[in-house]
């Protein structure tokens, strides 16, 4: 996915007051961070991260709680051999966010960025 075609589908997101404008600017500043990181622009199949990373920070910013993924899922994550990368992000991403990220959707952004650096390797 392309950082238009990513706006395209998060200002729809945005408009609907699905996510708010913090989450929207987030995610831009990390498609950014991550382009540049894996030197690759579009980064393919990645439109489920970029979702779930709006949807999650405007969840958090609610106070809102998710259920994180299971025990067995969350063990087989942290396995990844692009650990590193992946933390490098998650920094990147409290860094701008400003809001303590849960460990339940670190995990999940941990399931979600292992495919998406695979797949743009």
């Amino acid at each position: 996915m392309n950082k238009l075609e990513m706006n395209k589908k998060l200002t729809i997101l945005l408009n609907g007051q699905i996510i708010t404008k913090q989450a929207y600017d987030v995610t831009n500043q990390t498609y950014d961070f991550l382009a540049a990181k894996l030197k690759k622009e579009p980064i393919e199949n990645s439109e489920m991260f970029w979702v779930h990373l709006c949807i999650a920070l405007t969840r958090i910013k609610k106070g809102e709680e998710l259920e994180g993924p299971s025990r067995e899922v969350v063990n087989d994550i942290y396995q990844t051999p692009y650990k590193e990368e992946i933390k490098e992000v998650i920094e990147y991403i409290k860094h701008q966010f400003h809001y303590e990220l849960p460990k339940e959707e670190q995990d999940y952004f941990y399931l979600h960025l292992h495919g998406v650096i695979e797949n743009n390797r």
